[in-house]
């Protein structure tokens, strides 16, 4: 077993399941002291006898595809019981094809839905639905007495000890929870057995403060069965169990460790009319839920089968959950009258606390506590999200305990902290909640260092500035809290979160108690390993002088979820594509929700080649594009070399005018083999050119399965817009053109769980340029000194831009409402156009750059993408010629565009355009002067345009200072 695997899994993952079945009691009266479990009814099987499933199988040790059926549709023959014992492995394996036959034997009542996923000969993984199950915890020497003293609760109030005094049916299996003790004699043991169904929606309240109700989130468990002629629960239950993990781990399967939680399911036959009743045991282990599944995919380990039992590897359906409605959940039933004083126990490094009851609130379950030596380590995750913060900050936490020394035993708890947002310093817009989520611990020592926060990539992103100004620069508040117990799974409960904060705050403002209400925070103190009479927190910063309540906004009782929250099919995965074909060696830079990842892409040489004509859909653009590639890879080219193709191929499509989508202009690349990045192949084709990254760039990606369609491509680019603009208060930004969409592909276009990519360009843009001539290196830069030599500033430059991608404009000269510029040295292409500088005319001179600068020139070089800033020159006109009547659509426009430095720098030639209209320029450097216009949409930007120019030409009038009267630039 892989130690480092199971520790994730450990601290991260939520608890979860209902299993089993287990044989209904009737109702009649049952014997508090007896260890069978009451008499089993006549009532039909509930529900799950379809459900059975196999521990005992054929010869060759394996399912037929009609026993798949069975187990699928509860289609089962009767299977004779055999009266001989357990074998030294606790099995019986003579003569039996399946578990499920047996357990629809005992289960003549209602048991809970389950699943066989797949087995093996010695245990099968089954998944068990989301239910709600009624517990009692005690503590005990003995694993036998504990368990008959929670059974005895449990009984108490299935026959009416509940304030509706409701008698109710047994139900199967009666469970017991437990694990060995580690630092203590005593035993901690759970008895638990699914609510009534027909309880669901209001089940009665127990007596008996010590008997909760918990839902039970969907779980898969390992399940073994051991069988003898009476209730197995002491000794030989926990024999079993140490083989059960002994076995687990001869098997390498992923489970908590040899100390966790394991489960003894009991199936009672004493009403079955047997003259020797016997029990059917089941030993459960826990393998994964929904919440630990969630932290694998995040961090990209399902498609490596790691966390997952060995035969559901490459098994789709264990991307799909189900999780309870969240409005089906009865959230008052579930509330604790009592908290739990055992659930922080060794190894854990338990927090040390005072705590008092709140007199003044009508609630003993709400407490003050002052913290005496708590540590913690955090992280704030770039989320919107409750969900994400809770599944993706474990792999960063446990990295820094691994780094530091810090065993994970040491932890005794998840923190989750929601922050509710600061509009008046991180904007209206994006996020509506910050999370941070620690690990806490006890051994601190008071002072500010006992609470440590993760640093964010500073280069990518910062933390937002509520979280920073949430205890006025401090890393924490004080040491006093108020805190709530609940129960319950927090990650499958955000309204029992949510209902359970509001009433407590509501309680203790009717109190006159001063608190910080703008964030709460959620403390898990088990593993998800354990299903059962699960204990938490809710925690509220105390403000007891009431002198820190200036600029707090009010919590609003809502925590937002991600959209793979309910989401019920698996994250795409990668699978061997890239072990089949060569792929960029890309890194994650960052991983956020919904398939969404920063990418770092290496410095690389890409071979591109244009559509050559007119395509309605991104399919066909990408096979005309493609053709040009698949011939040069297989040695059209001057050194007649065959290569193998690379993935994934990249595509860029250029929308055309609205009405007429179907002009597009299609740019599709392959990454060049690493055997010939040094020394590529020269294409003798025309319509292939060689690109190269010199620099390492960012993007962002994501992922999606489907073909390639116009409409699905664009509606993952808004999804993905969408989910980057809410993450603008870390310090997210991007670029992108809003007619221009940047996809790669893994698959053919026509195959219909192909794998996609789109692509969005962070801050440092994809650095491509035309393929520099052989011999020549670049040199480093010792002319160009005017900065140096004059007293100049930099022009500012937007954001997003950088040296590649921005030309450097010096700022010669400020006047009070207007500057002088000075351009240096360029080369490049201007378009001549008449028309209005909006809408299809003013997007007409555009679209001939765009091509020019993807190939469309007499060399059909590609050159790459335009750089910054582009110039349009608007022609003024006289007053007489004004009064004429020239309207603004009748004006003369040039718009122009530079070339890349490597044109100045290596002397290239510039290459001839096609398009009519259209020239090149080569200068040596110009003035000008000029006026800021900001914040100009679309529709108002020829008004404003006219309007600036002409005020900049009466303030040079003015002060009788020379400029070109004809031509005017913006």
């Amino acid at each position: 077993m892989n130690p480092r695997l199971v520790w994730a899994i450990f601290l991260l993952v939520l608890v979860a399941v209902s299993h089993a079945v287990h044989p209904g009691h009737d109702s009649g009266e049952h014997d508090d002291h007896s260890h069978s479990h009451g008499d089993t009814g006549n009532n039909e099987h509930h529900d799950h006898g379809d459900h059975s499933h196999s521990d005992h199988h054929d010869d060759d040790g394996g399912h037929s595809s009609k026993e798949h059926d069975e187990h699928k549709h509860g289609d089962h023959d009767s299977h004779q019981d055999h009266e001989h014992g357990p074998d030294e492995h606790g099995d019986s394996h003579e003569g039996h094809d399946s578990h499920e036959s047996e357990l629809k034997e005992f289960c003549r009542g209602e048991c809970p839905e389950f699943e066989v996923l797949c087995h093996t000969h010695d245990y099968d993984v089954r998944r068990y639905k989301s239910a709600l199950w009624i517990s009692t915890t005690v503590s005990d020497p003995s694993l036998y007495q504990g368990h008959v003293r929670g059974w005895n609760r449990l009984h108490k109030y299935i026959r009416g000890g509940n304030k509706e005094g409701v008698k109710m049916p047994y139900t199967a299996p009666l469970v017991t929870q437990t694990r060995q003790p580690q630092e203590s004699p005593f035993h901690e043991v759970t008895v638990s057995m699914p609510l009534p169904k027909d309880m669901a929606k209001n089940p009665p309240t127990p007596n008996d403060p010590h008997v909760v109700i918990d839902l039970v989130p969907e779980s898969i468990m390992y399940v073994k069965k051991f069988r003898g002629r009476a209730a197995r629960v002491g000794f030989v239950a926990e024999r079993e169990a140490k083989k059960f993990f002994t076995l687990l781990d001869h098997h390498h399967e992923p489970f908590h460790g040899m100390n966790d939680y394991f489960y003894i399911a009991q199936y009672d036959s004493s009403r079955s009319g047997s003259s020797d009743p016997k029990m059917y045991n089941e030993i459960w282990v826990f393998a994964i839920n929904e919440r630990t599944f969630k932290w694998l995919e995040f961090n990209d380990l399902v498609g490596h089968g790691e966390g997952l039992p060995h035969c559901l590897h490459h098994d789709d359906r264990i991307g799909s959950w189900h999780k309870m409605d969240q409005a089906d959940i009865p959230v008052e039933a579930l509330a604790r009258r009592q908290c739990s004083e055992t659930y922080c126990e060794a190894p854990k490094k338990c927090p040390k606390y005072s705590a008092k009851v709140v007199k003044e609130v009508d609630d003993e379950t709400i407490t003050i506590r002052e913290e005496k030596d708590l540590k913690a380590v955090g992280v704030v995750p770039l989320t919107c999200n409750y969900d994400t913060a809770m599944h993706s900050t474990p792999g960063p936490l446990m990295q820094y305990l691994n780094k530091t020394g810090i065993p994970l035993s040491d932890v005794a708890a998840t923190m989750t902290a929601i922050v509710e947002k600061r509009d008046d310093i991180d904007g209206k817009e994006g996020c509506g909640k910050f999370y941070k989520v620690y690990f806490g611990m006890g051994g601190g020592s008071g002072k500010p260092e006992d609470d440590y926060t993760l640093d964010l990539n500073e280069d990518l992103f910062h933390a937002p500035k509520t979280i920073k100004a949430l205890h006025g620069g401090e890393a924490t508040g004080g040491n006093n809290y108020y805190i709530k117990c609940f129960g319950g799974n927090a990650y499958y409960e955000p309204t029992t979160v949510t209902a359970t904060s509001k009433m407590t705050m509501e309680k203790l403002r009717d109190a006159k108690k001063c608190m910080l209400e703008d964030h709460l925070t959620v403390i898990e103190y088990h593993s998800q390993s354990r299903l059962f009479d699960r204990f938490n927190e809710i925690n509220i910063d105390a403000d007891l002088d009431c002198s820190d309540q200036e600029g707090r906004p009010e919590f609003t009782f809502h925590l937002p979820l991600s959209k793979s929250y309910n989401r019920d099919e698996a994250k795409p995965v990668f699978g061997d594509r890239c072990t089949k074909y060569e792929c960029p060696e890309m890194s994650i830079a960052m991983r956020f929700e919904n398939n969404l990842r920063l990418m770092k892409h290496p410095a690389a040489k890409w071979v591109c080649s244009n559509s050559t004509d007119v395509s309605c859909s991104y399919e066909q653009a990408w096979e005309k594009a493609l053709q040009p590639i698949l011939s040069y890879i297989n040695g059209k080219n001057e050194d007649n070399v065959r290569m193998d193709m690379t993935r994934p191929l990249y595509g860029q499509g250029h929308t055309g005018e609205k009405g007429n989508e179907c002009v597009k202009t299609f740019t599709l690349c392959m990454y060049m083999p690493k055997e010939y990045t040094e020394n590529p192949p020269k294409p003798i084709d025309d319509n292939i050119g060689l690109r190269s990254g010199d620099k390492e760039s960012y993007w962002f990606q994501s992922v999606f399965v489907g073909q390639p369609t116009s409409e699905r491509m664009h509606k993952s680019l808004t999804d993905m817009t969408e989910q980057l603009d809410a993450l603008k208060p870390f310090g997210v930004d991007y670029s992108i053109d809003g007619q221009e969409l940047w996809f790669g592909g893994y698959d053919d276009p026509d195959d219909e769980q192909g794998l996609y990519e789109i692509i969005v360009v962070d801050q440092q843009h994809i650095y491509w340029k035309a393929e520099e001539a052989e011999g020549e290196e670049d040199e480093e830069e010792t002319e160009e000194t005017d900065k140096h030599e004059h007293d100049w500033v930099d022009l500012p430059k937007p954001t997003g831009c950088n040296d590649e991608t921005c030309l450097e404009i010096h700022v010669t000269k400020e006047h009070d409402d207007f500057m002088e510029i000075h351009f240096p040295k360029t080369k490049g292409v201007c378009q001549w156009s008449k028309g209005c500088l909006k809408g299809s005319s003013g997007r007409s001179s555009f679209l001939p750059l765009f091509k020019y600068f993807n190939g469309d020139n007499a060399e059909n070089e590609v050159i790459g993408d335009m750089t910054s800033p582009i110039v349009v020159q608007v022609k003024t006109y006289s007053e007489e010629e004004e009064t004429e009547g020239v309207t603004s659509c009748d004006r003369e426009y040039q718009t122009c565009a530079r070339l890349p430095d490597a044109w100045i720098d290596q002397g290239k030639d510039i290459p001839k355009p096609n398009g009519e209209g259209m020239s090149t320029f080569d200068n040596d450097g110009a003035d000008a002067y000029a006026i800021s216009v900001k914040g100009v949409v679309d529709t108002g930007l020829e008004g404003t345009l006219a309007e600036r120019v002409t005020e900049l030409g009466q303030k040079l009038a003015e002060k009788e200072l020379e400029f070109d009267k004809v031509w005017k630039t913006n």
